[in-house]
């Protein structure tokens, strides 16, 4: 792209490459290329890689220590104005300087820190559970994608085949050689193809828009379209349930913040340890008692009004309800497991019995239908239940593959094992 030196035309060309860098290729996506751009552009994904950069920030003030406290003060000031003579620095003023540093006791830095690394795990693994559903959201979509492109194929088809017969069949009815009652049917078959056209479409915007969102390219959405073929059926791979239960990401989360509560009780209990806070003092007073004093101090806090009792509870219930968490997300991916097996079994044998050539033999039997109908050697309901027939099995053919295409990713994201499913 060619831009002038004019600063003009530099604002234009800077905006339209800003534009067209945000243009996204999406008229023959492979399943690879929208799992990456997912990953990029999925505004759920982005969420959680700010969480988890939040909660790695919460680590850092986590190890933070007690800042010193450096306080001035002069006092004894005269503001009649008899405040002895000479210079400033021998006035009869009451000057302070006093430096105070804080110190925690009973390991609470540590338990802070403990808490807050494991928050920052969790967040980790929040964030690879995200993108685990996220990429089971993006897989069944594009399959769903490809579902709507094959059955709207199949729609357009027979369009043209009904379209085709039904010129045919009035070319014949001028002639004389055909019913107007067949014509009529044909008419109304045809009409009935046209409305199938119509919500096949709609269904393909559906779906497009669907990924698209996934994809955060709305904009681009009418003009996304699949490359790949469907994947070929292969043995319903088994997997150990309580290690799949174990590897998933959203059961480590739920098990970091068991700890993450764990280390909330410890730093409870480390607030009734007393922190002391050790201070010295400089004093300047050009009284002739003394020029210059130094002190130190030491100040312990006194638990009169709270031993951190509430604190401590409230923690011990922290744990309650994590440990509640975890047997409920443990439960939820047993069933996960459970189901995607079972669904894959199911969808893989109905699979197979579309691996056949029992489409093509349908598509060959309608045409011979079609052939034996123009010849005179069959009625028009044959032909009319020929074509019901083949538009029905194309359809079952496109639900079984694109279920057993889903059930597979489906199987994958449950047992957080291999992404790619096989070719």
């Amino acid at each position: 792209m060619h831009c002038s030196r004019r600063l003009g035309s530099a604002a234009v060309c800077l905006v339209a490459l800003v534009a067209h860098a945000d243009t996204l290729e999406l008229g023959s996506l492979t399943l690879n290329h929208v799992l990456q751009l997912m990953r990029d552009r999925d505004p759920t994904i982005v969420m959680e890689r700010a969480a988890v950069g939040q909660a790695q920030a919460d680590v850092a003030v986590a190890g933070e220590r007690p800042n010193a406290t450096l306080a001035y003060s002069t006092a004894q000031v005269n503001p009649v104005g008899h405040n002895g003579p000479g210079p400033l620095w021998d006035k009869h003023f009451d000057t302070i300087v006093n430096l105070s540093q804080p110190f925690e006791r009973g390991g609470k830095r540590t338990h802070r820190l403990a808490q807050a690394n494991a928050n920052a795990n969790a967040a980790h693994a929040d964030l690879a559970d995200t993108t685990r559903t996220e990429t089971l959201a993006a897989r069944q979509a594009y399959w769903e994608l490809k579902r709507a492109e094959e059955k709207y194929t199949n729609e357009l088809t027979l369009q043209t085949i009904e379209r085709r017969s039904l010129d045919a069949a009035e070319q014949r009815l001028k002639f004389g050689d055909a019913p107007r009652l067949d014509v009529d049917r044909l008419r109304v078959s045809t009409a009935e193809t046209d409305n199938a056209v119509d919500a096949a479409l709609q269904s393909l915007h559906e779906a497009q828009v669907t990924l698209a969102v996934l994809l955060d390219a709305a904009p681009q959405s009418e003009t996304i379209a699949t490359a790949d073929a469907w994947p070929h059926p292969i043995d319903a791979p088994r997997a150990d349930i309580e290690a799949s239960i174990a590897a998933r990401a959203d059961v480590k989360a739920a098990t970091q913040r068991i700890q993450a509560a764990e280390a909330g009780l410890d730093l409870a209990h480390a607030q009734r340890h007393r922190d002391i806070t050790v201070s010295g003092q400089y004093e300047h007073n050009p009284d002739p008692n003394g020029h210059t004093l130094l002190g130190v101090g030491v100040s312990i806090p006194i638990f009169t009004g709270n031993n951190f009792h509430g604190e401590i509870e409230r923690a011990n219930a922290d744990i309650d309800a994590a440990r509640a968490s975890l047997g409920h997300v443990q439960a939820i991916a047993r069933a996960d497991v459970q189901r995607a097996m079972s669904d894959l079994r199911t969808s893989t044998q109905r699979v197979r019995r579309f691996d056949s050539d029992i489409v093509q033999r349908a598509v060959d039997t309608e045409k011979a239908v079609e052939t034996a109908y123009t010849r005179g050697g069959l009625g028009l309901a044959d032909l009319l239940d020929a074509r019901r027939e083949l538009k029905a099995l194309q359809d079952d053919a496109a639900d079984a593959r694109a279920d057993y295409a889903e059930a597979l990713a489906a199987f994958y994201a449950a047992t957080q094992s291999d992404e790619s499913p096989p070719p």
